[in-house]
């Protein structure tokens, strides 16, 4: 075993650059398939065909003027002469898959300002029941209906008159209203405003309009897409991302554990150097101490401030064997300052060498 980690310890430089790769490769993996899974794919319609007509023709009151009792669609109308309004819708629908289907006629009352369009007062009502069923393939709607017009002009007259509003532009909406959904989940519930009626209230005469162009989906459904394989990629993506996570605090943890001795005093040196090489000069010889009062620091920090209290140079001098390196600041008035960094401080702080700790010690400081 101690054969095992010997060798791990003089690989360890080529162990960190194949963990880094493997690493960085994991989560390029990772990245890779979580994009797929969270990919948003082309969406997928089905198409549906129709056919819409929509008649009516207005109802008169006695009167002394029109021989018929009744005016087609398409003129214009005195309001206080109609009776009622028979409307026909009929509505042929094809999908071509099974569905289930719900229709009903609905009259909306709408009080808008002419000005901003904004409604003002508004209220529906069912002028045709509920009707539902399934389909496959083909659906033919036709329901007629009477419209009690003078129930609601009377009513939105009223409205109009009790709150004096001059500006208001006031109509009555009906229109077919077709739900469908599938039985299977294959597509989500859509409602359809297939045609409408648009009967102006409050007027002296009006214009009716039919209204076909309701539809906003291009008489396309959006299907319902479960995509299997997204998630298979996304769960893929997220495992190598969880792993790679583990194997980095495991790194990590081999970094901490298979760093020597002369690996953490060579980063310190760097350390050293890197931040405050401006203010070092190197010897190459060593330095004669002899007649100075040598006082040895904590931390290389407090020679810092010897440095910047007193303007002097900070000198550096490391042995041959390159595991011993001292810094000092001698003064004019021969006191000597120094810190040192060596390997065999980490070796004692590791706790190796621990029975000679003294004499090492003793040692480096001779040494210096």
């Amino acid at each position: 075993m101690e054969n095992v980690i010997e060798e791990l310890k003089e690989n360890r430089k080529s162990m960190i650059y194949v963990g880094i790769s493997v690493l960085i490769l994991i989560l390029i993996f990772s990245a890779f398939f979580i994009n797929i899974g969270v990919k948003k794919e082309d969406k997928n319609y089905i198409q549906y065909s129709d056919k819409k007509n929509l008649e009516y023709k207005v109802i008169l009151k006695d009167n002394e003027y029109y021989k018929e009792n009744y005016i087609e669609a398409g003129n214009q109308y005195i309001a206080n002469l109609i009776n009622y309004i028979n409307a026909n819708f009929k509505y042929d629908f094809n999908l071509q898959d099974t569905y289930d289907y719900k229709y009903k006629i609905i009259g909306t009352v709408e009080v808008a300002d002419e000005k901003t369009d904004k409604k003002i007062y508004s209220f529906s009502e069912n002028l045709l029941d509920e009707k539902n069923g399934q389909g496959d393939g083909n659906l033919n709607i036709d329901e007629s209906i009477s419209i009690d017009f003078n129930k609601y002009n009377n009513l939105i007259k009223q409205f109009v008159t009790s709150y004096d509003l001059k500006n208001a532009n006031c109509k009555l909406i009906v229109n077919l209203n077709l739900g469908i959904k599938s039985p299977t989940q294959k597509f989500s519930e859509q409602n359809l405003n297939v045609m409408s009626l648009d009967i102006p209230l409050t007027t002296n005469t009006i214009k009716i309009d039919t209204n076909y162009d309701l539809a906003e989906n291009d008489n396309l459904i959006e299907i319902n897409k479960e995509n299997k394989s997204n998630k298979v990629f996304l769960i893929m993506g997220i495992s190598l991302l969880i792993a790679d996570t583990i194997l980095l605090i495991l790194f990590i943890i081999y970094i901490k554990k298979s760093e020597t001795e002369k690996d953490r005093y060579n980063n310190e040196l760097k350390k050293i150097i890197n931040n405050y090489d401006s203010y070092i000069s190197r010897l190459e010889d060593d330095f004669d101490m002899k007649g100075y009062q040598v006082l040895r620091v904590k931390n290389f920090s407090d020679l810092l401030e010897i440095r910047d209290t007193r303007q002097l140079p900070i000198i550096m001098l490391e042995n041959k064997e390159q595991l011993l390196t001292y810094f000092a600041i001698p003064t004019p008035n021969n006191i000597l300052y120094f810190y040192f960094i060596s390997v065999n401080q980490y070796m004692l702080s590791s706790g190796k060498n621990t029975s000679n700790k003294k004499k090492v010690r003793k040692d480096e400081e001779q040494k210096v």
